[in-house]
């Protein structure tokens, strides 16, 4: 198949990434574009000195770096997705995160049909059972995955930041937590639950979790819902069929600072 011969504009994009020492090709320009994470080219210029618009060039070297044969651009993609907040960029970023919260449900063979609504121990204890079958043949990793990389960073001579999250994020109380949290959303987790599963893995300052937690109590003093219900338990619109306010909302959620510029 013939390819259209590259313009003016993407054999300048693709010099300018040249220089800063990466490279992307302007095929490789063509599928960003086609993918929503590059602008359009009548947009890459200023219209008042027909120059490269530096957060065009910023973006450029960004995917220039995250793309390697055989990968993916992953989660950054969702990340200018967000950024970029447009009508397109925002049923795209919904997608991906539909597909991606449903794919653990896929695979252990799940339907949404088969999780039931309403607060009866019934549907709580069917729940759960669903929760259990997430879970069944994945193998949850306890070791402190954090203090093994720093037990071998030190005799390398490497030094690591101080931890700031969390030491193994497979841990057996987190997996089983987020099965629960999937299967029947906060609804069917307890805030004690919650975070005492994070405190058992957590390696940051402790009193962010006690700021947490004093948040809840005085939420639940109030009557106050700090979490909102898992979207299979509700009478959410269909999330085949993206509305305009619920994708803005969603891009407004997941929006960012965009990533630091790559070094040069």
């Amino acid at each position: 198949m013939t390819r259209t011969p590259p313009t003016a504009a993407e054999l300048a994009l693709a010099a300018e990434i040249d220089r800063l020492g990466l490279t992307a090709t302007c095929h490789q320009l063509e599928r960003w574009r086609a993918k929503r994470w590059l602008a359009p080219t009548d947009q890459w210029s200023d219209p008042a000195t027909s120059e490269l618009r530096p957060d065009i060039v910023h973006r450029a070297a960004w995917l220039a770096v995250l793309s390697r044969p055989g990968r993916g651009i992953s989660w950054i993609g969702w990340t200018f997705w967000a950024i970029d907040d447009t009508e397109q960029t925002a049923a795209l970023l919904r997608q991906a995160l539909i597909r991606t919260i449903q794919l653990p449900l896929r695979r252990a063979g799940i339907t949404l049909d088969q999780i039931p609504h309403g607060d009866s121990d019934t549907a709580f204890e069917t729940r759960q059972n669903l929760a259990e079958l997430l879970l069944r043949g994945r193998r949850a990793i306890g070791r402190d995955l954090d203090g093994l990389l720093r037990t071998h960073a030190g005799p390398a001579g490497i030094t690591l930041p101080e931890p700031r999250t969390v030491s193994n994020p497979f841990d057996a109380a987190l997996i089983r937590i987020g099965a629960r949290l999937l299967t029947g959303g906060t609804a069917d987790v307890s805030p004690e639950e919650l975070t005492d599963a994070w405190r058992s893995v957590w390696t940051g300052p402790p009193e962010q979790l006690d700021r947490i937690t004093a948040a809840h109590l005085a939420a639940d003093h109030a009557g106050t819902d700090l979490h909102a219900i898992s979207p299979w338990l509700t009478d959410c619109p269909d999330w085949s069929t993206p509305s305009s306010k619920q994708t803005r909302a969603c891009c407004a959620r997941r929006s960012a600072h965009a990533p630091r510029p790559p070094p040069r």
